[in-house]
């Protein structure tokens, strides 16, 4: 049987906003898809929660096939942009009924090849996607062939397209109470102009360097930056927009492997514990007066985190949360998944957060994997409305690696860059509240022209010059999803 945290989160996977998390590589050469497909099925062997299915109509269970039961491997070459097919692979329903929790795409670039590595929530989280993407191209690496086909794709070695099993995106209706919701002042101003799925829109920011704290002489962590700086875009955003922000509530994730008093020192799954989903959720808040000052933001920003890394948080914080762990524990089986499901959809446009910040740490060593020069990789993760918004965070070198991720009935391609802007500025203003020894300087991001796709048209891709070559171990600040 599923765990109650795993039952809730089932219970809040729509088809029209599928619950995943990603990676996006991009290297400056080209990978072999036979070569890849292989060390793809390599790990999917070795750890079961990737070729894991659930079973039962309603008290759903999982799975583990001795062998996957489709390829979740699939090649691009058709010249589609590899945001574009990231964004398809995170938007399409999942049947886990049917496929593998996991969806694998190369993407094949003039300008270096991009691997698009996406999962279901109910089955990664960030953490274990990253070990287990990082355990793939280990294996790519010490794997050696013959003769170089240049990426040539022999007969029974895969398949041109998105990998098996990716479905047609399901279309969704704005809901009744959405006017209701977009004035009360709790969430972002939608700023869209129509379509379903996911979006996602890249961002390279200089990592903060030397230490800061607050006059207290508490530090301030690259986390607590993320997080204030998302309230602050989010009380600006809306500002500008004719709407007034009340309380906002972000998100964070927290492992849940990683004993309290270490909770800001996440580690790399071992290769046994690469799967399943081991998050726990605490929401950071701050009022209309906390958001005047910036240091004053920062204050009741890092007093919260403080006590979140004290204690083991919740699967699913809050009131909701309480209910709905016992309802899954209690209900009898043949009502709980619909009980789960009502509850979750009635108490959705009360109880959702603002927005999600997620630090997965930092990944260095992904850089030069696979034996290629990899110049960028970024964490995205998906969220329904009406939160809407993802802001994923992945540390290489002296970059942070930045992903809005945004349903498209928030904002749209024209959109989010404005978003982006007055995140990177809030993130600058408050790494400038530390100490006089931390320096912020200011990013500069060079994005490439977007070029137009016949169904939605794509964020535009930082030039992968901005992100330097590194080769520094891995290690991280706050564990998140």
């Amino acid at each position: 049987m599923l765990t109650p945290g795993e039952q809730i989160l089932a219970a809040s996977d729509r088809a029209s906003a599928p619950l995943t998390c990603g990676l996006f590589v991009q290297t400056t050469g080209r990978l072999d898809p036979a070569r890849l497909r292989a060390a793809v099925w390599t790990a999917i062997r070795r750890h079961p929660m990737a070729r894991a299915v659930l079973y039962g109509s309603r008290q759903h269970a999982w799975r583990f096939p001795a062998e996957p039961t489709a390829d979740p491997v699939g090649f691009v070459d058709d010249g589609t942009d590899g945001w574009r097919i990231h964004e398809i692979l995170s938007s399409a329903p999942f049947d886990l009924h049917r496929y593998p929790p996991i969806r694998v795409a190369l993407i094949r670039r003039a300008d270096g090849d991009q691997l698009s590595v996406v999962a279901h929530h109910l089955a990664f989280d960030g953490l274990r996607l990253a070990a287990l993407v990082a355990e793939i191209l280990d294996h790519y690496r010490a794997t050696a062939y013959a003769a170089d086909r240049d990426g040539a794709v022999a007969p029974g070695e895969g398949h041109r397209g998105v990998p098996a099993g990716v479905q047609p995106l399901a279309r969704a209706g704005a809901p009744g109470w959405a006017t209701l919701v977009r004035h009360s002042g709790r969430y972002i101003t939608p700023l869209a102009a129509g379509g379903d799925g996911y979006g996602f829109h890249p961002l390279t920011l200089p990592a903060p360097t030397g230490r800061r704290t607050l006059p207290d002489g508490r530090p301030m962590t690259i986390n607590d930056l993320l997080i204030g700086a998302a309230h602050l875009a989010v009380d600006r955003w809306n500002s500008r927009r004719g709407g007034g922000s009340s309380r906002l509530r972000i998100r964070m994730p927290i492992a849940l492997a990683s004993a309290p008093s270490s909770a800001a020192a996440p580690s790399v799954p071992a290769p046994g514990e690469i799967g399943g989903n081991r998050t726990g959720l605490t929401i950071i808040s701050s009022e209309v007066a906390d958001r005047v000052d910036a240091l004053q933001l920062a204050v009741r920003v890092v007093e919260q985190t403080d006590l979140a890394k004290q204690a083991i948080p919740p699967v699913v914080p809050g009131l909701s949360g309480a209910l709905g762990v016992a309802a899954a524990r209690f209900v009898p089986g043949p009502w709980r998944s619909t009980l789960l499901r009502c509850g979750v959809a009635a108490g959705r446009p009360v109880l959702a957060p603002t927005a999600a910040v997620s630090n997965l740490g930092r990944f260095d060593d992904l850089a030069g994997a696979a034996g290629l020069p990899i110049s960028a990789v970024y964490f995205t993760g998906t969220a329904g409305m009406p939160q809407g918004l993802f802001i994923g965070v992945l540390g290489m070198g002296d970059s942070l690696n930045v992903t809005f991720g945004y349903h498209r009935h928030l904002l749209g391609p024209g959109s989010v860059p404005a978003f982006a802007d007055l995140f990177r500025a809030a993130f600058v203003e408050l790494g400038a509240t530390g100490a006089p020894g931390a320096t912020v300087p200011t990013p500069v991001t060079v994005p490439t022209p977007a070029v137009p796709t016949p169904a939605v048209a794509r964020a535009p891709r930082p030039d992968r010059a901005a992100s330097p070559a590194v080769t520094t171990r891995r290690g991280g600040a706050v564990p998140s999803r």
